[in-house]
């Protein structure tokens, strides 16, 4: 059986900003050899244009670029989907799309809207402040457990170029980390 191949984003986040950049690839395990191939692309279960691997350079994305992604090599079978999320909104706590699983590393950002200073960066995690930072605007887990599933929230201090106002903005998103399947090999002797 095919191998199903699988939608990408560059940056690597499931959510962004209305007028944030993002690339769409089909990434599909090779072959040998490496044989050119024809691709297509849906989204919300309808094709939409596109036949290379890297489809969507979606610049100034707009809140109607949300939704499920797949993509299928001709003959090959379709990717799982992958919802993109565009929000129109000063502050957003980004996450990558996929499933999070126990062991993996684990990076959130806080993102701001373009053409606005923020500052005072801060991480909770249930309530709890894990993080706070003047400008890393990064929160890193290397090595994320189960009991790390949670409500996190983000906070900033945002205020226009042209105005001496600044305001708190946050935003949260629940992470549930998910057990690896163990494989256990019996050995004869």
């Amino acid at each position: 059986g095919a191998i199903k191949p699988v939608v990408t984003f560059t940056p690597n986040w499931g959510n962004i900003l209305h007028y944030d950049d993002v690339t769409l690839t089909c990434d599909v395990p090779s072959t040998v050899p490496e044989e050119p191939r024809t691709y297509h692309w849906y989204k919300d279960k309808r094709q939409i244009p596109g036949d290379q691997q890297r489809l969507h350079n979606i610049r100034s994305s707009v809140v109607e670029d949300s939704g499920d992604y797949q993509c299928q090599t001709i003959g090959g079978d379709i990717s799982d989907p992958v919802f993109l999320n565009v929000t129109y909104n000063y502050l957003i706590l980004q996450r990558p799309p996929s499933v999070i699983y126990e062991g993996d590393p684990l990076t959130l950002r806080c993102h701001h809207t373009r053409d606005f200073i923020a500052i005072n960066t801060k991480f909770y995690k249930d309530d709890q402040e894990i993080q706070s930072s003047e400008s890393d605007s990064t929160f890193h887990i290397p090595n994320i457990t189960i009991n790390q599933s949670g409500l996190y929230k983000c906070t900033k201090q945002i205020q226009r170029y042209d105005s001496p106002n600044a305001h708190e903005h946050s935003d949260v998103s629940f992470i549930s980390v998910k057990g690896k399947l163990k494989s256990y090999i019996k050995l004869y002797p």
